[in-house]
């Protein structure tokens, strides 16, 4: 003979759907908040640099082609850039007192003037047609994630290229 339940002898055999429904909310709100501590920063901070000067590069080339007679110059730091010729140009750093979102990215250039890039009234480079492509190196300060800014002398135009793990 089997005994019934009553109410002070309840037996208790799985969750309650509400039970579990709550559980899975707050499973999920956990997941939702310890995610972007695992997520990938570096890299963050290399897109968001790259993409800060990539931008300003197309600035500079669209001020010089509206502006001749005034040219824009980007000039390389190693934490940043120096936008001259526009009267809104000036200096990017990535730090946290400057370009926060892009904090502890180098940067590091090859066959770039000494006197930085200056754009033509096209938009090119005004380096000679003969110069080889000015590489402008994004990374991180550990080297893991590095992005390559290409510029094409000729047309000024510019290509990505991602290296992931090259310091």
């Amino acid at each position: 003979m089997t005994s019934k339940p009553t109410k002070g002898n309840t037996l208790r055999r799985a969750f309650t759907l509400i039970e579990l429904i709550i559980a899975t909310i707050i499973i999920c709100i956990m997941v939702a908040l310890a995610l972007p501590m695992f997520s990938d920063q570096d890299g963050d901070r290399v897109s968001a640099a790259t993409h800060r000067l990539f931008a300003d590069i197309q600035y500079a080339q669209a001020w010089t082609i509206a502006n001749p007679s005034n040219p824009a110059t980007i000039s390389f730091l190693s934490d940043g850039y120096t936008i001259a010729g526009p009267p809104d140009g000036g200096t990017v750093r990535f730090t946290r007192s400057g370009f926060s979102e892009a904090s502890g990215v180098r940067v590091t250039v090859s066959d770039v003037p000494a006197t930085g890039i200056p754009f033509t009234h096209s938009g090119a480079l005004n380096i000679g047609l003969d110069a080889p492509e000015p590489r402008i190196h994004l990374s991180t300060d550990t080297g893991v994630e590095s992005i390559d800014l290409v510029l094409q002398p000729t047309s000024g135009q510019i290509r990505l290229e991602k290296a992931i793990g090259i310091p």
